[in-house]
């Protein structure tokens, strides 16, 4: 058809160059008139040639708004369960850092200022060991949450059924789920509560007794059990020395 118009008249090209400039974004559309793309002048433009732009123009209104819809749509119950099973990277190692410097300030305390009345009050509070139980509780549910953990059970289960060997797979699930931060942080965060616990044991203990205690303590720190075996050795040594 455009062939046709362009060799039959001039009009004919200039009504081809006015739809052309319609169908261009940056052609100026004004009460059904636009210009001419050679000369510039203004040309009148029929309402039937317009009407299909307007369809297209009215289409790609639609497809915005139905695509802004679907953007916007409530995510489904697929999508809040993958949600809410995804645990933030850096939350093992911030409840990990968290109680290994809550500890710290502790164990100084003790060993330093045994008998400072605010030590005393410390040791002798449960707010340390709330503290460290709270930590120890967010690191078990993001392990629970844990994607890694979910498949490890799976195939830990998978395995005991298989084979019947529930000590050997035990054991190679307990170690394949230290090999997570998100275990790591939990298992790290129960072996300082039960060194806490320990270590304030042996303090008390040695308040009591009259018995030092340091070495006994920083070994604690670490090693909650050989603290507490240093300090009974100690005690015994100490109860026979002054007699």
């Amino acid at each position: 058809g455009a062939r046709v118009l362009a060799t039959s008249k001039p009009s004919a090209m200039r009504a081809l160059r006015a739809v052309s400039c319609i169908v261009t974004p940056s052609a100026r559309v004004e009460r059904g008139r636009t210009c001419d793309a050679v000369s510039g002048r203004s040309i009148a433009i029929p309402r039937s040639w317009t009407r299909p732009v307007a369809k297209i123009r009215h289409l790609e209104t639609r497809t915005k708004c139905s695509s802004r819809s679907i953007s916007q749509s409530p995510p489904t119950n697929t999508q809040r369960t993958r949600r809410s099973r995804v645990v933030p990277s850096a939350l093992p190692e911030t409840v990990f850092s968290i109680g290994t410097v809550a500890v710290l300030p502790l164990y100084g305390a003790m060993i330093a200022a045994p008998n400072s009345a605010i030590t005393k009050r410390a040791m002798r509070s449960c707010v340390p060991f709330a503290v460290m139980g709270s930590l120890y509780f967010v690191a078990m549910a993001a392990t629970v949450q844990s994607v890694e953990i979910q498949a490890l059970v799976k195939t830990f289960i998978t395995g005991v059924l298989t084979s019947g060997d529930f000590i050997g797979k035990w054991l190679t699930f307990v170690s394949a789920c230290f090999g997570t931060a998100t275990t790591a942080a939990s298992g790290w965060l129960h072996l300082l509560s039960l060194d806490l616990f320990v270590a304030r044991h042996v303090y008390l203990d040695g308040l009591e007794t009259n018995v030092p205690s340091a070495h006994s303590l920083i070994l604690c720190c670490m090693f909650g059990p050989c603290g507490f075996l240093a300090h009974v050795l100690t005690k015994t040594v100490w109860d026979k020395v002054r007699r």
